[in-house]
């Protein structure tokens, strides 16, 4: 019987979306706000995960 990690395969811990997909709205509104801010450019592309860091990052700067 093979092992399995019991973490991975348990949905009721709720470990959140894939950091893959698409960045939320809340986030695009966020980025393009500081991107703005910044002058820097927006990439509509990023994944959750990137803009995550992108967001941090650019907060941590104009602050």
């Amino acid at each position: 019987m093979p092992l399995y990690n019991s973490i991975a395969l348990d949905p009721s811990l709720g470990l959140g979306p894939d950091p893959e997909e698409r960045m939320t709205e809340k986030q695009a509104v966020k980025l393009r706000e500081l991107t703005s801010k910044a002058d820097e450019p927006f990439d509509g592309s990023l994944t959750r995960r990137q803009a995550e860091r992108r967001i941090a990052h650019l907060q941590e700067y104009l602050n």
